[in-house]
């Protein structure tokens, strides 16, 4: 265990390859994932219905959205629950930038988020592996797409 600045509390770490190493297709486990569902309409969608770049999706887009990702990353769902959470939100400065000068010169950075939570079956083991080293979606450096999986008894 680390100990960080006393103000900011602890932090202890575990090796998952226990946990990665176990998982077998066919194998049921619980997960959870903070996501930023989105869409990104091409060129001329964007134009034709004034959309901007990024389309934030919610509801059962959302989930449509997650059941995709899902089955990217090795798995079929048998549950979802999905809810809206808190958008993450900050700022982005130009290396460089005076801090009189920031307002200005900053582009303001929002990921629309959606928790989505259940169980699932796996369906490709090295594939799960690889989602849950690498995260899923964008805006990873802000929380989001950070999947995580713990074991539940397999269906009777």
């Amino acid at each position: 265990m680390e100990v960080l600045e006393s103000r900011c509390g602890t932090l202890t770490t575990r090796p998952l390859d226990a946990l990665l190493d176990a998982l077998e297709p066919g194998h049921t486990l619980h997960y959870r994932c903070t996501a930023s569902p989105v869409r990104k309409p091409g060129h001329t969608t964007r134009a034709h219905y004034n959309l901007p770049a990024v389309v934030p999706l919610h509801g059962p887009a959302a989930d449509a959205w997650w059941q995709r990702q899902a089955d990217n990353a090795g798995l079929k769902l048998l549950t979802l629950h999905s809810q809206p959470v808190d958008a993450a939100r900050d700022h982005l400065h130009p290396a460089g930038t005076a801090p009189a000068d920031r307002a200005k010169n900053s582009n303001r950075i929002h990921h629309h988020r959606v928790r989505f939570d259940g169980t699932a079956t796996i369906t490709d083991p090295d594939l799960l592996r690889t989602a849950v080293h690498s995260g899923i979606g964008r805006g990873k450096a802000y929380g989001c797409g950070l999947l995580s999986i713990a074991p539940a008894p397999d269906p009777a």
